[in-house]
């Protein structure tokens, strides 16, 4: 009779308490799918000049911010990279300050404090004078100058000379329309001190079949971005062919940084798998492109390195497995590098148990049919990784031409 009482109350209290939980969520979702970002408050344009642009102003409040899945509720919510999910013209956005709020914070105070250029820092951009006396291209020269002495790596950094900066930015000066180039190269400053990822995403075009999402502009500090899909995360425990189209998308793109420009090639030193996203045709894109060295190509003979026209290959070998180890040096003083297939495969290909985010590499669990028929799998995949016998580069097409093979037979 007791146990019977007992257990009547508990059953009560279990449905009480089910219910309660249930009107909570209720609640928390409802504040969730209500809540609207103050988008004056994200755009900032009283900071302007000292922002990323105007070029989004006149539709920029088309843009709804709502929360799609998961990632974006939590991102908008719980993450620190002031990102934030939306839909425009019936397609999915995505918004970004491009940096944390302490480091906008400090930006500001740096130029507040700075005597030469602080009467720039609150002022609203029809207010400012066209016949600004300050040179802000040589601020943009200084900037992207890779000064080995101060070891300065981070960011966009353009070697072994800055002579062709110009043809390098020539695809974000064409995209200014009627803003004054004064005021146009304080935006271009202001991003390259930030983020320099907007102007990337102008030189290497996703309309030109770079991998990267597509840029709709900027209005004040806030851009506008394709959204491309999950991140490659989300993917880790997909079919396996699934992931080796994903990984052949990988390799074609190590390929495309490095040689599809033919000025310039883009070396990608932060290269994680929370950078990159996934599109609907199973295709990697990269989606933060704010530390990358560029190299010019075209130097004159006599600004050469004697190692120039060699190959350079990273012989960084540090303890650390999931390290991105290399030598912005090195790097600078040769033509071509092998940096973009060494960081694909080390830190997102490679078989590596002690990988934290992708244990076993995305290409873990290689079906025991797959490494029967296809026996140089592996061996290809570790030569990308860590070449002993073989061009790194070599090995890396070599591994996405028999990724692209398997895929073609097993479907």
């Amino acid at each position: 009779m007791i146990l019977s009482y007992i257990y009547n109350i508990l059953k009560f209290k279990k449905w009480e308490l089910l219910f309660l939980l249930t009107i909570l969520i209720a609640l928390k979702w409802s504040t969730i799918i209500t809540f609207r970002p103050d988008m004056n408050r994200l755009m900032e344009l009283h900071k302007c000049p000292l922002c990323f642009g105007t070029s989004a102003c006149n539709y920029i409040h088309e843009v709804d911010i709502t929360f799609h899945d998961f990632y974006s509720v939590f991102s908008y919510f719980f993450g620190v990279k002031n990102v934030f999910f939306g839909s425009f013209n019936k397609n999915r956005v995505v918004l970004k300050k491009l940096a944390k709020n302490f480091e906008l914070d400090e930006f500001d105070r740096i130029v507040c404090e700075n005597k030469n250029i602080s009467h720039i820092c609150t002022i609203n951009i029809k207010d400012v004078d066209d016949n600004i006396n300050i040179n802000f291209h040589k601020f943009i020269e200084k900037e992207v100058n890779l000064n080995f002495i101060k070891n300065n790596f981070n960011g966009l950094k353009l070697c072994p000379t800055i002579q062709h900066l110009d043809n390098f930015l020539k695809d974000v000066y064409h995209n200014k329309k009627d803003i004054h180039k004064k005021i146009f190269d304080i935006n271009i400053w202001t991003l390259i001190v930030l983020n320099p990822e907007p102007l990337f995403l102008q030189i290497l075009s996703a309309d030109k079949d770079w991998p990267v999402p597509k840029y709709f502009g900027a209005c004040g500090r806030i851009v506008i971005e394709e959204y491309i899909g999950l991140p490659l995360t989300a993917y880790y425990n997909e079919p396996w062919l699934h992931r080796a189209k994903i990984a052949s998308s990988l390799l074609d793109a190590a390929y495309k940084f490095t040689y599809k420009n033919k000025n310039f090639g883009f070396y990608l030193t932060d290269i994680s798998a929370d950078n990159i996203a996934i599109d609907m045709n199973n295709n990697a894109k990269f989606v933060d492109l704010e530390n990358i060295i560029v190299v010019d190509k075209n130097i004159a003979p006599a600004e050469r390195s004697t190692t120039w026209n060699q190959l350079h290959v990273n012989t960084e070998n540090f303890s650390c497995p999931e390290c991105l180890a290399f030598s912005s040096v090195d790097i600078c003083n040769h033509k071509i590098s092998d940096h973009n297939y060494y960081a694909i495969c080390k830190i997102l290909l490679a078989l590596n148990i002690n990988n934290n985010i992708l244990p076993g590499g995305l290409l873990h669990d290689i079906p025991v049919e797959i490494l029967k028929n296809y026996p140089d799998v592996q061996n290809l995949l570790q030569q990308c990784v860590n070449p002993v016998s073989s061009n790194r580069i070599l090995a890396g097409i070599q591994f996405k031409n028999l990724l692209d093979i398997i895929i073609q037979n097993q479907t």
